[in-house]
C-alpha cells in the first residue's frame, strides 16, 4: 500500500509517500510549499483570510497528490500555527467539507514525542538532546539511555523569531542582542536542560538542515547524505556570524541556504547556535528524520513504547526487504566474515571496531544486482553510499560501501579519489584489508548454499592456511577462491592455501 503523510507546518507544508509492502517501507515521493501559516496569524491569533485560503488550496493539492498517486491512507497533521489559531476550527472544518480529509491538530507535546521517534530510529545515540526548530515552535527533547525523559514545545520559531526581532534583512545590532537575551532567558527557564549538558545536540528540521547544507558547500564535503552530518561549534558560529551582518538580498547568495528560508533564517540559526553554547556541546548531529518520519516509523510499528535498539539493523533490515535481497546468503556471508576477521586477526592487525562496516558490507554487498547483474559491484558501492542508511556514521558508510564494493573479483573502476580525502592513511589500509576478508567470505558460499558451515585459519611461515569445515562438495567456492589468490598476497605478504 501507499501511505502519504502531510505536515500542516507554520512555514512549509511537507509530504511524503511511502511504500509499504509486509513489514519493509520506502519513501517514494515527496513534496513541499512555503505557504507561511504563521505569518497570517494577526494579534488576535486569528488567521488572515488570505492565509486560511492559500492554506486549503495547498493542502487540497497536497491531497489530491497523494490520491493520484494511489494512496490508499492519508494521515494530516497540524503543528504550531494551527494550534495557535483561535479560527483553526474553520480551517478544519473546511479542509473535511471542501477535501474530505481529517486535520488531526497535535499537541506540541505530541509533536515532540513524534521528533523522538523519528530521531531514535534512526540516529545511534543513547544520551542527547533534540532541537527541531520550526516556523512557530521550537521543540526540545531529552534522550537518556534511548527513552524521552523530558521534552517541552516552546511557542516560537522561526518565522515568529524573525517578525518580533526584525531579522528579514540585516539586523540592527540592537535587535540581535534582545534575540540572544530571549534565547538564553528560554533555556535558563528550563531547569531540565541542566542535565543535557555537555550531550550531543541533534538538529531536525529545514532550518537546521539549512545549516548543514551551507558547512558541506563550504568545505566541499563529498558525501550527498545530510543525515548524520556533523557540524562542530566553530563551523556553527561562522554560519550564524556570516548570516547576522548580512542583509537578506547577500543572504540568498550564500551558497546551500534556499532564498525561500533566507529571510527567516538568522533568528532559527541563532537559536541553535545559542542552544549548542548553553550546553557546551562539541557537535550539531544533523537528523534527517522528524515528525513525518516518526509517523511513518509508528505505522510500521515502532512507536513511542517500541522504539528500535538498534538503527543500524532496522535500516539494513528494510533495505534487505525493499531490494528483496537473498538474505540467507547475506547473513551466511556475515557469519564467514566474522569468524575470518577474528581467526586472521594476527595478520590484518585492526584494533579498532569495525563491526559496523563488516555487518552493513556483509549484508548489502549484492544490493546493486538490482539494477544489472554486470558490475552490480559498482551498482552496490553507488546505492551503499547514497542510500538513507541510519545508526552508521558517513565516514564507517563510506568504508561499508567500498568494502562492499569490492566484494568479487573485479576491481571498482570508480575514482574515490573524492571519497578517500576523508579517510585517514590508516583507514584507507582497513579498508583494503577488509576488502580481502569480504573477498573470501563471499568466495566461500559463491554457490549461495552456505555448504561452508565454518573455517579455522593458522600461520605456517609464510603462508596462511585457511581449512574449511562443509557438509558438501565446495569445488565451486575453491575455485573462486584461488582467483583471490594474488590480491591476499598482495595485500597481507602471504601466501593463500585453501584445504
Amino acid at each position: 500500500m501507499k501511505y502519504g503523510i502531510i505536515d500542516i507546518g507554520s512555514n512549509t507544508f511537507r509530504l511524503i509517500i511511502a511504500e509499504i509492502i509486509n513489514d519493509s517501507y520506502f519513501v517514494v515521493d515527496g513534496f513541499k510549499e512555503s505557504v507561511r501559516l504563521s505569518e497570517g496569524l494577526d494579534n488576535d491569533s486569528m488567521l488572515s483570510e488570505e492565509k486560511l485560503t492559500y492554506g486549503l488550496k495547498t493542502l487540497k493539492m497536497l491531497v489530491n497528490y497523494c490520491r493520484q498517486s494511489g494512496c490508499e491512507e492519508i494521515r494530516v497533521v497540524g503543528t504550531a500555527a494551527l494550534r495557535k489559531a483561535n479560527n483553526r476550527d474553520v480551517f478544519i472544518q473546511q479542509a473535511m467539507k471542501d477535501i474530505d480529509i481529517n486535520v488531526e491538530l497535535l499537541p506540541g507535546e505530541m509533536e515532540a514525542e513524534y521528533d523522538y521517534v523519528g530521531s531514535i530510529n534512526s540516529i545511534n545515540l543513547d544520551d542527547y538532546l533534540f532541537m527541531d526548530i520550526g516556523g512557530g515552535s521550537t521543540e526540545l527533547g531529552l534522550i537518556k539511555k534511548r527513552k524521552l525523559k523530558e521534552s517541552v514545545s516552546l511557542p516560537f520559531g522561526a518565522v515568529d523569531l524573525a517578525e518580533k526581532y526584525n531579522l528579514k534583512d540585516k539586523p540592527d545590532e540592537k535587535d540581535v542582542k534582545k534575540l540572544e537575551k530571549f534565547l538564553t532567558d528560554q533555556y535558563k527557564g528550563l531547569d531540565w536542560l541542566k542535565e543535557a549538558k555537555k550531550l550531543p545536540l541533534v538538529g531536525i528540521g529545514g532550518t537546521i538542515r539549512e545549516i548543514g547544507k551551507i558547512q558541506k558547500r563550504k568545505s566541499e564535503y563529498p558525501l550527498s547524505a545530510i543525515h548524520n552530518y556533523q557540524v562542530k561549534p566553530q563551523e556553527l558560529d561562522d554560519i550564524y556570524k556570516s548570516v547576522s551582518t548580512v542583509g537578506f538580498k547577500e543572504r540568498c547568495g550564500i551558497n546551500g541556504l534556499g532564498k525561500d528560508r533566507a529571510d527567516i533564517f538568522v533568528g532559527a540559526c541563532g537559536a541553535v547556535r545559542h542552544l549548542v553554547d548553553y550546553l557546551n556541546s562539541d557537535s550539531l548531529i544533523i537528523s534527517r528524520d522528524g515528525l513525518r518520519e516518526g509517523l511513518l516509523y509508528e505505522k510500521m510499528g515502532y512507536g513511542i513504547g517500541n522504539v528500535t535498539s538498534d538503527p543500524l539493523v532496522l535500516s539494513v533490515e528494510n533495505m534487505l526487504k525493499v531490494y528483496d535481497i537473498d538474505y540467507g546468503h547475506a547473513s551466511h556471508v556475515l557469519i564467514l566474515f566474522r569468524k575470518l576477521f577474528n581467526e586472521l586477526s594476527e595478520i590484518h592487525q585492526i584494533k579498532e571496531n569495525v563491526d559496523d562496516i563488516i555487518y552493513t558490507a556483509s549484508m548489502l554487498h549484492d544490493v546493486g544486482k538490482l539494477l544489472d547483474y554486470k558490475n552490480h559491484h559498482e551498482h552496490t558501492f553507488y546505492i551503499m553510499l547514497n542510500s538513507l542508511l541510519s545508526g552508521i556514521s558517513h565516514k564507517k558508510q563510506l568504508m561499508a560501501a567500498i568494502v562492499a564494493g569490492n566484494h568479487t573479483d573485479s576491481k571498482l573502476k570508480i575514482n574515490l579519489d573524492m571519497y578517500t580525502r576523508l579517510l585517514t592513511k590508516e583507514e584507507l589500509q582497513t579498508v583494503d584489508r577488509l576488502s580481502i576478508l569480504m573477498k573470501l567470505a563471499e568466495g566461500l558460499d559463491r554457490g549461495l548454499s552456505s555448504k561452508v558451515k565454518d573455517i579455522m585459519c593458522r600461520c605456517v611461515d609464510k603462508y596462511v592456511i585457511i581449512k574449511t569445515i562443509n557438509y558438501d562438495d565446495i569445488s565451486l567456492e575453491i575455485a573462486y577462491l584461488r582467483t583471490l589468490e594474488n590480491d591476499f598476497e598482495n595485500t597481507f605478504k602471504l601466501k593463500m592455501i585453501i584445504v
